[in-house]
C-alpha cells in the first residue's frame, strides 16, 4: 500500500474500468460508470487540502498491478479522518480490503485524528462485515437514509499494529 504517484493514472484507469458494475456502484455510492479525468488529477495531488489517495498493488512477474485504492481526508476541525475504499473483484475476500483499512487506520493515527469513519450503502454487506471485524460502531449517515456510517476511535484503539509496534515509522514509510 502506497501513495498514488503521477505514473499511476493509466493503472488506476484500468483498475476502475475493470470493476464490476456492482463494485463500482458500491464504491461511488450510486450508478456511474467511468471516473472523470478531474478525479484522477485530484488523486495525484495527495496531501493537498488534507486529501490523500493510496493504492494497493501486487507484483506479478515484475509488473505492478493495482488491486485496490482508497481515498481519505483529514477534517482538522472534527479531528477525524473520512475514507472510501474499493478492491478489484478478483481480490475480494483475500485480505486486500483489510490491509488497506489497517493502513488507513495507521495513517489516521499518524495524522493525530481521534476517529476514522466511512459511509457505505446499507446494502453493502461486505464492507459492513469488514469494518465490524475491525471494531467499528455503526450509525446513520446524516442526511442520507441509503447509507450507513461506521466509526472507530483511533486514539484508544489497541489493534492498530503500526501504533503499537516499534516498527510504526517503518510501516508508514514503507506504505507511502
Amino acid at each position: 500500500v502506497r501513495f498514488v504517484e503521477a505514473g499511476d493514472v493509466e493503472g488506476l484507469r484500468r483498475y476502475f474500468d475493470a470493476l464490476s458494475s456492482g463494485a463500482h456502484y458500491s464504491r461511488f455510492l450510486g450508478a456511474t460508470r467511468g471516473v472523470p479525468q478531474s478525479e484522477y488529477q485530484r488523486m495525484l495531488r495527495t496531501g493537498e487540502g488534507s486529501h490523500f489517495a493510496v493504492v494497493a498493488e501486487i507484483d506479478i512477474d515484475g509488473a505492478k498491478l493495482i488491486i485496490g485504492e482508497a481515498r481519505y481526508v483529514l477534517d482538522v476541525a472534527a479531528n477525524a479522518v473520512e475514507f472510501a475504499i474499493s478492491v478489484a473483484d478478483d481480490w475480494h475476500g483475500r485480505g486486500a480490503a483489510s490491509a488497506l483499512l489497517a493502513n488507513l487506520e495507521c495513517r489516521a493515527a499518524a495524522l493525530g485524528a481521534d476517529t476514522i469513519h466511512g459511509d457505505a450503502l446499507a446494502t453493502n454487506r461486505a464492507m459492513q462485515g469488514l469494518v465490524r471485524k475491525r471494531g467499528y460502531r455503526f450509525g446513520r449517515t446524516p442526511g442520507d437514509w441509503t447509507l450507513v456510517r461506521f466509526t472507530k476511535n483511533i486514539r484508544i484503539a489497541q489493534d492498530i499494529p503500526c501504533v503499537q509496534s516499534s516498527r510504526a515509522v517503518q510501516l508508514l514509510t514503507a506504505a507511502g
